[in-house]
């Protein structure tokens, strides 16, 4: 047996480590698309700095290529064997469907460990230290995103326009702000302007020189033919920009993801401590946030359980399927694995509701999956007792 559970463990690992590689290549070049490319396009980004982010961004990748790649990489193996009939000869020597597993469990076991390590250590260091450098490289290049000639519409009420940029300053300054129906409702043109980040406000102000301003009437910016079109020249104007929509912006919820698990668990206590000694508007926004934080809380634990979760469903499965064919388990991997985050993403929105329990429903995927494989379990090895 010792032989065999080697033989079983070798193949696994295998698979699951080219399944986790797979994976974690597709987050991360979904994570890289979404964050970094368009600001190496810009020139924003040196290829040092990006390369360095990007290798920042693994932690963030691992929590979910992880599970993902071993739900599949067991479907694969457990599949193969099965389908080549040698899971079939074990079985048909006395050795039960579990036994033979255990091998795949102790793997589990040990991804479920990483995964609390990363999610609860590594993971909140890795975002709060990608998201301050990610601020550092706008701070000390705050023109990055400005292309010559170029619309830049980074900003999601603003259209920038620059004919020329020469080291820190800008000439021929083109400037639209914009209603929720796309409308302008105030144009600047400037001979030239410099862009500046304001210490401790988190925002981008841009001073623009000889200035032509067209403020627009607010209700009907389109039209010319009325009187509400007031057109100013001034000397200097600032324009300011926030940071936020470049590098996304800091809520609580997202602030909380970025800490640790000592961290977590003081951020609890603190918010118990004001629910116990106050009333009123400040209790009801403790009572929020404390939600909030064991939501996370909650979240990174359940997640890091993810692993033995589809363990318990990708063994039984893979011996029912009997397949050797890479895209039918591959597959079913890629379909539970979803299945699985998508429940996750949807107790997430439960956060407005503390009567539900949020942060308890986190752990109700989890306990489906392993309920689901357990009987998958007993009803394999009652199928063999019942054959015999």
């Amino acid at each position: 047996m010792s032989l065999i559970h080697r033989y079983i463990f070798k193949n696994v690992f295998t698979s699951c480590m080219a399944s986790v590689a797979m994976f974690a290549f597709l987050i991360l070049t979904m994570s890289m698309v979404k964050d970094m490319l368009n600001l190496l396009a810009e020139g924003q980004l040196t290829l040092h700095s990006f390369f360095r982010l990007t290798w920042q961004l693994f932690p963030f990748v691992f929590v979910y290529a992880l599970p993902m790649g071993f739900i599949t990489g067991a479907l694969l193996t457990m599949g193969r064997l099965s389908a080549e009939n040698e899971i079939t000869s074990l079985r048909a020597a006395g050795v039960s469907v579990i036994r033979l597993s255990s091998s795949v469990f102790f793997l589990a076991i040990l991804g479920t460990t990483a995964s609390l390590v990363v999610n609860f250590y590594y993971g909140p260091l890795a975002k709060t230290q990608y998201r301050q450098e990610l601020k550092d490289v706008i701070q000390t290049n705050p023109l990055g995103f400005i292309v010559e000639k170029t619309f830049v519409r980074d900003f999601s009420d603003t259209v920038i326009y620059v004919g020329q940029k020469e080291d820190e300053m800008l000439y021929d300054v083109w400037i639209w702000k914009l209603n929720e129906k796309s409308q302008v409702t105030l144009f600047a043109r400037a001979e030239k302007g410099r862009f500046a980040f304001i210490e401790g406000s988190a925002e981008l102000q841009l001073d623009t020189e000889q200035t032509i301003v067209e403020y627009r009437d607010k209700e009907d910016p389109e039209s010319f033919r009325t009187k509400k079109f007031y057109p100013l020249s001034m000397d200097r104007v600032p324009f300011m920009f926030p940071m936020s929509e470049i590098i996304g912006e800091e809520t609580l919820a997202r602030k909380l993801t970025w800490m640790t698990f000592d961290e977590l668990q003081a951020e609890v206590a603190r918010y118990e401590s004001i629910i116990a000694s106050s009333s009123g508007e400040v209790r009801e926004e403790a009572s929020k946030n404390l939600l909030k934080a064991k939501m996370v809380f909650h979240k990174n634990f359940a997640m890091g359980f993810a692993v033995l979760s589809f363990a318990c469903i990708a063994v039984p499965l893979g011996l029912k399927t009997s397949r050797k064919e890479t895209s039918a388990n591959l597959g079913i991997g890629v379909g539970m694995g979803l299945l699985y985050y998508l429940a996750m993403i949807s107790i997430g929105w439960l956060d407005g509701k503390p009567e539900a329990r949020p942060e308890l429903l986190f752990w109700v995927p989890n306990l489906l999956y392993q309920g689901y494989g357990t009987w998958l379990f007993l009803r394999a090895d009652h199928g063999r007792k019942s054959k015999k």
